[in-house]
This record gives C-alpha cells, structure tokens and sequence, in this order.
C-alpha cells in the first residue's frame, strides 16, 4: 500500500467516512499515517469498588463482580441501564444511555473490569457510561500506552484506531533515507520503528524514541 493512496482505498471507508476525515486534513493513506496521536491513555491497575470511591473523582478501572440486577428503564426517548457495585459498604453506580442490549451481555455473578470517570452526583459516587472489559481483555491493555487523536462529529478513536492497524499491516517498509551513522550521531530511531511506535507504542521509551526521530524529521524538511 502507498502513502498516497487515496483514503478510500482502505477496506471500510466509503464517500462519508472519506468526507468526513477530509475535514481532518486526512485524504490520503500517508495523511493518515502522520496524524500523529495528541496524547495516550494509560490502562492502570484496576481497584476495587471500595478504593474507588475513596479516590473520588477521575477516571479510573474497577474490578468487581455484579451482585445486583441489571435495570433497564426508558426515559422519553432515552433507554437507561443501571446497576450497582458494592464492596465493604461502599456503593458505584454504573449507568449507560441507549445501549439496552448490556441487559443480555451483563451477567449476574459475573467478574467484569468497568473502566470510566468516577463523580459524585446527587450525594451518590457514579460511573457513567463505563468501557466493559473482561479480566483477559483488559490485561492485554494494561500498563500499555493507548493512542487518543483529536476527533470530528462522526469520526471514533476505535475507528482511527482500527484504520492505523490496517495500514500499517498492510503498508511497505518505507526505505530509510538517513545514513546509520547521522542516525547513531543524533540518537535517531528507525523511521519504519518510530512510525509504528508514535502510533501504537510498546512502551514509553519507545514512544520517546518515535517522536524524536520524527521530530527531527519535520525540522529537517522544513529546513
């Protein structure tokens, strides 16, 4: 896959998707590829319901399991669900909006990691909208640096996020125009590595290293 391929090239993307990323700046396939994360989100140790709401306020992962129903009511033309964690007189509320089908997907007794910002609202400690993982799911994130882009109306981070991969399966090493010994002199990485490491780091060492080689490559062009 070339750089300038056009975006619609890729599998999934059609005349919206196209136009929508075009609002972005973003209408090729290397265009994509330097739409470079605005920053990265960690995935932490989850903690229990407990030592959640003694925290406060913030996004946080809760680990526990759903002793309680899972609630399904409509408001207007808003479906809420709804349910409670509790853990050593500690209570967190867990809602969602719109998305009824958690009914068939939350089961009680089941050990869940619930990943959102934790509030106070109404004197009660509250999770909105939460990410739902599975104990495996989420150790494949944890302690891992996730990429968060600057996003438009009708554009996810998952759908960035999900188009990056594809390309970066799919694209040829690109030939790397620095001599190794510019490259050891300025303690340069790669530029295939530091491509693939500004997007999905393995660490943060390797997101350091990414960016600077990067960096020194948009003040060598400009120059």
């Amino acid at each position: 896959m070339e750089e300038n391929a056009p975006l619609r090239s890729l599998k999934g993307v059609g005349d919206k998707t196209e136009k929508l990323f075009q609002k972005l700046g973003i209408y090729t396939v290397g265009d994509l590829l330097h739409y470079y994360p605005r920053e990265y989100d960690r995935y932490t140790e989850p903690v229990t319901v407990k030592e959640a709401v003694e925290k406060g306020a913030g996004k946080t992962a809760v680990a526990a399991r759903i002793t309680g129903n899972v609630d399904v009511k409509n408001a207007g033309k808003s479906t809420i669900v709804s349910t409670v964690l509790t853990d050593r007189g500690e209570t967190l509320q867990l809602i969602w909006f719109h998305m009824p089908f958690l009914r068939n997907v939350l089961k009680r007794g089941g050990i869940y990691i619930f990943r959102g910002k934790v509030s106070e609202k109404r004197h009660r400690m509250v999770m909105e909208h939460p990410q739902i993982f599975t104990r495996e799911e989420y150790e494949k994130l944890q302690n891992g640096l996730q990429p968060v882009y600057s996003l438009t109306a009708g554009i996810t981070n998952k759908m960035l996020v999900k188009m990056l991969r594809q390309v970066l399966e799919q694209k040829e090493l690109a030939v790397e125009y620095l001599p190794e010994e510019v490259r050891n002199a300025y303690r340069l990485s790669e530029y295939n590595f530091a491509v693939s490491q500004i997007h999905f780091p393995e660490n943060q060492e390797c997101m350091v290293l990414g960016r600077h080689r990067l960096a020194f490559d948009e003040f060598l062009f400009f120059i």
